[in-house]
């Protein structure tokens, strides 16, 4: 088997398990159940992840290195964007990757819990945060605690990811339509006056 046909066979079973995972829990989705939905056999399962337990913690942290390399790129690629700008364009990506982001919450919601080896790397809260704090330290230009920054973080990263989940899987909508409080226009209006109101508050 080529490394391109090994990369495939690991990337069906990744896809498979995440969704199942969502929908059943580590408990509930068998080893058996994911390898038949990837379309491939026990043996493959086991020689990409060695357990189901690894299974499920690779992918967790898979999507936590994926947003993060995301987030920072855009940063590191688009320096002179404001911090309200930069978190409209990080609520606009996981609109585009909701499929993942609803998946992964729900793995995080199931009856598996990480232990710290297991645990994403970054040390200062969610994906990319770090990348978001440098962001707001320098446009503040101002000195910041890391207990102060921790705090804009969760604020505005929490705020994006819970608008992201709510339109995407259309909560905010009224017999099937969308209110005018909650279209996409105008939860990136919120997200707008949220970090105006963080970065005021740090300020003072």
């Amino acid at each position: 088997m080529t490394e391109e046909q090994l990369h495939d066979t690991k990337l069906k079973i990744i896809n498979s398990a995440r969704e199942l995972f969502a929908l059943k829990g580590f408990e509930g989705a068998s080893v058996r159940e994911i390898a038949s939905s990837a379309g491939v056999n026990i043996a493959a399962l086991n020689y990409h992840f060695s357990s189901k337990q690894n299974l499920f913690f690779q992918i967790m942290q898979l999507g936590y290195q994926e947003t993060s390399k995301a987030i920072e790129d855009y940063i590191a690629n688009n320096p002179d964007k404001s911090v309200e700008e930069f978190s409209v364009w990080t609520f606009r990506y996981f609109l585009e990757k909701s499929n993942m982001l609803r998946s992964v919450f729900k793995m995080m919601l199931s009856d598996m819990s990480m232990d710290e080896k297991h645990l994403p790397q970054e040390d200062f809260g969610p994906p990319g945060s770090r990348a978001f704090a440098t962001a707001i330290v320098k446009e503040l230009n101002l000195p910041i605690s890391e207990a102060e920054m921790f705090w804009a973080v969760k604020m505005i990263f929490s705020s994006i990811v819970h608008f992201a989940l709510m339109y995407s899987n259309r909560f905010c909508s009224l017999d099937g339509k969308e209110h005018p409080y909650h279209t996409q226009a105008a939860l990136e209006k919120d997200i707008r006056r949220l970090v105006k109101v963080v970065l005021k508050d740090l300020r003072q």
